[in-house]
């Protein structure tokens, strides 16, 4: 029998190119599918899809049913070969690999070229029975790469294709990585109930959700949908990974995600939802099981958890135009709101943008966007006591809105907007082209703190305070008290995008895929990108202010790194000024060349 280890080498040889290639449509949210059945919502072919990503197997067939009832020659030909994709062979057996060369040049230094191969065989496949009340999803496979880490081979703010980020297995060259999701659906195309270790994804903005993206780390996950004519309600519990508060390493189980939504359709083309999600650990709370409000359920405990809510509105315009808007409350301040300021500490994220699905030609669509995040979203603070509220070097934080250190939500920081523009073409049944591009902005909001807030942080034991403005900067310092003290600069100012460094990034790229005609053995798939990357000030986003590297001297002064003597505000204005020193530019360019092959 040939060892685990020679099967990958085999298959890294055998590799040519790469591509990050789906899973079965009911397991993987970020399969084509779901950009297509979207399209398809917006011209009127679909009337209502499952507020949850992944959809159950009989969801999806519904779908296709209504595509091929009301759709033209060339959406029921592509309803037809997913209909045969998801009815098809109970297992598949499949080949991806992506290998991507990076080239980047940072100030006054030279190119510096880079190669990462990714290689991934697996076995996947939809199961029925029952006449689809009970489905099953699959995707078994094992992810081998030849970095352990992959992040440099990717674009800023670009989450991972594959779930394989823990404990690799050294195989010669490669890092093997267990790289599995399954599940499971009971029910019809109207009410289900889904389990199973997948990822997850709500809301119109596919890959970039506010609540639940999609392109974040897998999770386990138990859900269920109640979809009517004008309503629809899902609840979804989740289990997640924690990871030190400081900068989200490690791995802690007990960690836990619960959401719910409630959408109403006013008319067939204008809807409206409200959701609520509570992120907690090292506990269990049966309450967030029950179709209740969580701003209720949680002050059974004290009031104690990471809470949020949502309002989602979407208008549709002669079956071609869609308008979205997002709007995600991590925090506000209900006094000054009442009042008309706004200067305070309002937590939240706003999406909005519009989406064109032309009915036909080489256009699939066109959509631009823009989303704001404000400082100290998705970031929260936690405790390493009950009695106390302490903040340690080496705690476990369950209440920032990460799962194993990648965002829940959006992969954009705090105190950052977007400008996005995308379109998709299809001049060819097998061929998919597309253009992106984006413009960021991003500032650490550590920056606009007071010289006495930032000896609090350097004062800290090291491995205590993230200060690098990321979703792991919050907005409490510890105490010995039973309640922790606010940084006051982040509790009553807003502060967003008003400090004097910021981070621009400019991306632009292109990508083909180009599926060849079936064969007997199987299907080849074919994808080309092309990505360029400009940062200005990058390193905005790292520590300003490390702990463990100040004291304070017998007469009052402060020594750094156990020399000198200086005054508070020297050590501040040091530190700052090291860090601003450390930003530079770069240019970067990625290119990939992928092969998936399903047998």
């Amino acid at each position: 029998m040939i060892s685990l280890k020679r099967f990958l080498v085999l298959c890294a040889a055998f590799a040519v190119c790469s591509f990050r290639c789906f899973a079965q449509l009911s397991i993987d949210p970020n399969d084509h599918f779901y950009e297509l059945a979207q399209q398809w919502e917006i011209r009127g072919l679909v009337k209502q899809l499952p507020p949850l990503r992944p959809y159950s197997v009989a969801s999806i067939k519904n779908i296709l049913q209504n595509v091929i009832k009301r759709g033209n020659e060339e959406d029921v030909e592509i309803a037809i070969e997913y209909w045969q994709r998801i009815t098809g062979k109970v297992v598949s057996l499949s080949l991806e690999t992506e290998a991507t060369g990076t080239v980047t040049k940072a100030d006054g230094d030279d190119w510096d070229p880079d190669k990462l191969l990714t290689v991934k065989p697996a076995a996947v496949g939809d199961a029925s029975l029952y006449q689809d009340w009970i489905t099953i999803g699959y995707d078994l496979g094992i992810t081998a790469r030849t970095e352990e880490n992959d992040s440099p081979f990717r674009a800023l703010y670009v989450n991972a294709p594959f779930d394989a980020r823990q404990d690799p297995a050294e195989l010669g060259p490669l890092y093997g990585y267990l790289d599995t999701n399954a599940g499971v659906a009971v029910g019809n195309n109207t009410i289900f109930l889904q389990a199973g270790l997948n990822r997850t994804g709500y809301g119109p903005f596919l890959g970039e959700g506010l609540a639940l993206n999609e392109t974040g780390y897998h999770s386990a996950n138990l859900s269920f949908t109640l979809m009517k004519e004008k309503f629809s309600y899902t609840q979804q519990y989740s289990a997640v990974g924690a990871t030190l508060s400081y900068d989200g390493s490690g791995l802690q189980p007990e960690k836990y995600v619960a959401f719910h939504a409630l959408e109403y359709k006013f008319t067939p083309s204008f809807s409206a939802s409200y959701y609520e999600n509570i992120v907690y650990g090292n506990r269990f709370d049966f309450s967030y099981f029950l179709p209740v409000p969580y701003m209720a359920a949680q002050g059974i405990g004290g009031n104690s958890d990471n809470l949020q809510m949502g309002l989602l509105f979407k208008k549709r315009f002669l079956n071609s135009l869609q308008w979205s808007t997002d709007l995600f409350i991590d925090d506000f301040d209900v006094n000054k709101l009442a009042k008309g300021d706004l200067n305070s500490k309002n937590r939240f994220a706003l999406k909005t943008g519009l989406t064109f699905v032309p009915e036909s030609g080489i256009c699939e669509t066109v959509s631009f966007n823009y989303t704001a995040i404000s400082p100290y979203t998705y970031s929260h603070w936690d405790y390493d006591s009950k009695k106390t509220a302490s903040i340690s070097s080496g705690m476990y934080n369950y209440q920032n809105y990460t799962n194993n250190g990648v965002n829940i939500g959006s992969q954009y920081m705090p105190n950052t907007d977007v400008f996005s523009f995308t379109i998709a073409f299809k001049p060819m049944k097998q061929m998919r082209l597309g253009v992106t591009s984006l413009f960021l902005r991003h500032a650490n909001i550590v920056e606009s703190d007071t010289d006495d807030e930032a000896m609090r942080y350097l004062l800290s034991d090291s491995g205590t305070y993230a200060t690098d403005g990321t979703n792991l900067t919050h907005s409490m310092f510890g105490s010995s008290s039973s309640s922790g003290d606010h940084v006051e600069t982040a509790w009553e100012n807003l502060n967003f995008l008003k400090q004097s460094h910021k981070m621009y990034v400019f991306q632009t790229g292109l990508n083909a895929s180009y599926t060849l005609p079936k064969f007997a053995f199987g299907t080849l798939t074919l994808d080309l990108s092309y990505l360029f990357q400009y940062v200005h000030n990058k390193g905005v986003d790292t520590n300003m202010y490390p702990g463990g590297r100040v004291a304070q001297n017998a007469d009052g002064t402060f020594s750094i790194d156990r020399h000198g003597s200086y005054t508070k505000h020297q050590v501040v204005q040091k530190f700052k000024t090291d860090w601003e020193k450390s930003l530079f530019d770069e240019i970067s360019h990625f290119f990939t060349i992928g092969l998936k092959y399903r047998f």
